[in-house]
C-alpha cells in the first residue's frame, strides 16, 4: 500500500534524485546529483526542498516525491536556488520565465522510481498535491513538455486545462491549471 509524507532533510538525496528524473537527467553523473542534494535539497529556503517535498512510500521506501509550493514563495526561493546552482553547479538558465505567481499552488516536480512507473503513484502525488493547493483557495499549476503525450493524457484526465506558455529551462513548456471552484 503506498502511503505518503512530507519529506524530511533525510530525504535530500532522494529529492535530488527526483528532481533530475523529473527534468529527464536520470544519467546525470552521481557526484552532481549528490552536490544538488548536499548543497541545494538540503535548505529549506530553495525550491526543491524538504519543506515543499511530498515522498510516497511502498513498505516503507520512498519510491516517489512531488514537489509543489505557494507561488507567492516563489521568487525569492528561485533566486536563492539558482544562485546556488550557479556556485555550485556552474550552471545558469538565464532569461526563464517566472514558473509560477502568487494566486498559484505549482507543482514543480513530479517522480517515482522507473520500475514502479505506471502503478497509479504519480497520480496519487497529483491529486494529493492539487487537493491541498484548491483547499488553500489557489490556482494548481503545472508544466508540461509539449512532446510528453503520456503526461498530458494524465494531466487532462485529472482536469488540468492549458493556460498559456513558459520558457523554462531553455525549453518552451505548456502551463497548464485547475482552478478553485466558486
Amino acid at each position: 500500500m503506498i502511503t505518503f509524507r512530507k519529506a524530511t532533510q533525510a530525504d535530500a538525496l532522494f529529492i535530488a534524485k527526483g528532481f533530475h528524473a523529473a527534468m529527464l537527467m536520470e544519467d546525470a553523473p552521481e557526484e552532481r546529483i549528490r552536490l544538488f542534494a548536499e548543497k541545494i535539497c538540503s535548505r529549506d529556503d530553495v525550491l526543491y526542498s524538504a519543506r515543499n517535498t511530498t515522498i510516497a512510500e511502498l513498505d516503507g521506501k520512498p519510491v516517489g516525491m512531488l514537489t509543489a509550493y505557494d507561488g507567492s514563495r516563489y521568487r525569492e526561493m528561485r533566486r536563492i536556488t539558482m544562485e546556488l546552482v550557479k556556485e555550485h553547479l556552474g550552471i545558469e538558465f538565464p532569461g526563464m520565465d517566472d514558473e509560477t505567481a502568487p494566486g498559484e499552488y505549482y507543482l514543480d516536480s513530479l517522480a517515482v522510481n522507473p520500475g514502479l512507473r505506471g502503478r497509479g503513484i504519480g497520480r496519487q502525488l497529483l491529486e494529493n498535491a492539487i487537493a491541498e493547493g484548491l483547499s488553500r483557495n489557489l490556482v494548481v499549476t503545472l508544466a508540461v513538455d509539449p512532446v510528453n503525450e503520456k503526461a498530458q493524457k494524465l494531466y487532462r484526465t485529472i482536469g488540468f486545462k492549458p493556460m498559456g506558455e513558459l520558457f523554462i529551462f531553455g525549453h518552451t513548456y505548456w502551463k497548464w491549471g485547475i482552478k478553485p471552484k466558486e
